[in-house]
């Protein structure tokens, strides 16, 4: 699952490809990652693996912890990636940069090298990134060094001249877990085309924006369908989630139904009766349904509007057809009034559709 997030699903794939094509062509890259990055090794794996096949012609590509590196980072670098220090001298805080920027076109490691520099959080990334946009402000268009930095999701750093700002809470929306949703759904599930939207809809309703809990919740999709509440509370109670409220549980379930069997009892309404029986429901008109409204044409009225006509005498179904009408009228009411419906009724709705 974690390969089809930051593989397969758009926005963390685009996430990757263009902090890949950043650095490929010269700049230098910040991540601004939150802490819960969902299966943040994947995401340098996946990184790593674009990295190697853009770099053209190649680069090293050197990976550093910050918190592991002793000294500022001017002088880790001109310490471990400039072997010549030939004329070097430290007039002030950016005579690092400059001197290795200038270094460019000698035949210094850094040249062709891809410096990686993970878990630069709060002061470390702020030093860090100042040093490169230093780097980048002296080097202008030549060839040197790229850096590519991660940092908090709070970093107020700003893009300058060589050095791109990449934030994955600013780029990774809604629409992309609930993509991710139906990925693992579509990927996962024997079901209907219905039930595996029904599902995507669910996961998302529960777990919002978080990859790694709709993981969990599609690992265990059968029960989930099935016992939504008791096997989602499991879910969170045996990983390292927040717990959930009753209603945080119940509202989304009855918003994924509402989302898909709306639609449905709309589309028996205008499939079946008005296509079948709109001279005879024309002719009954007009009504008032019961909450005033004149009701003069057959687009215009619902189920209840309907029923109400038959109970009149002035309107009539064939057998199946009213049987349907009150199932679908019975469905619709259940769901107004906040009910969530069983599994049962779930699939039956869907395979009647």
């Amino acid at each position: 699952m974690h390969n089809i997030w930051w593989g397969k699903t758009d926005g963390p794939r685009r996430f990757l490809e263009r902090a890949a094509e950043f650095l490929s062509n010269g700049c230098s890259v910040v991540l601004c990652l939150p802490k819960d990055l969902p299966w943040r090794q994947t995401m340098r794996e996946t990184l790593y693996k674009l990295l190697d096949e853009k770099f053209s012609p190649p680069r090293e590509i050197v990976e550093v912890d910050a918190q592991e590196i002793p000294r500022t980072p001017p002088k880790y670098v001109m310490q471990e990636f400039c072997a010549n220090k030939a004329g070097f001298h430290p007039y002030g805080d950016k005579a690092h940069a400059e001197f290795l920027a200038d270094k460019a076109d000698e035949g210094i490691s850094l040249n062709d090298t891809c410096l990686w520099v993970r878990d630069a959080a709060n002061e470390p990334g702020s030093q860090w990134f100042r040093f490169v946009a230093d780097y980048h402000g002296f080097l202008g268009e030549r060839r040197g060094g790229v850096f590519l930095l991660e940092v908090n999701a709070n970093f107020d750093g700003r893009a300058c001249d060589g050095v791109k700002i990449l934030s994955f809470d600013g780029e990774i929306g809604d629409y992309d877990y609930f993509a991710f949703n139906i990925l693992l759904a579509a990927e996962s599930s024997n079901d209907t085309k219905l039930m595996k939207q029904y599902l995507a809809e669910l996961v998302t309703g529960l777990t919002g924006c978080n990859a790694e809990l709709a993981a969990a919740c599609m690992e265990r999709r059968d029960e989930l369908l099935a016992e939504p509440r008791a096997v989602f509370r499991k879910i969170l109670a045996q990983g390292d989630f927040a717990a959930a409220t009753d209603d945080d549980i119940d509202q989304p379930i009855w918003v994924a139904q509402m989302k898909l069997i709306f639609p449905l009892v709309e589309s028996f309404r205008r499939r079946v009766l008005l296509k079948k029986y709109f001279r005879p429901i024309a002719a009954a008109l007009p009504c008032y349904s019961s909450w005033g409204e004149r009701i003069e044409t057959p687009e215009q009225a619902e189920l209840g509007v309907l029923v109400h006509l038959v109970k009149l005498r002035k309107l009539w179904f064939d057998k199946p057809d009213w049987d349907e009408l009150l199932y679908y009228r019975d469905l619709r009411n259940r769901l107004a009034h906040l009910e969530i419906l069983p599994l049962e009724e779930v699939r039956r709705v869907f395979e009647k559709s």
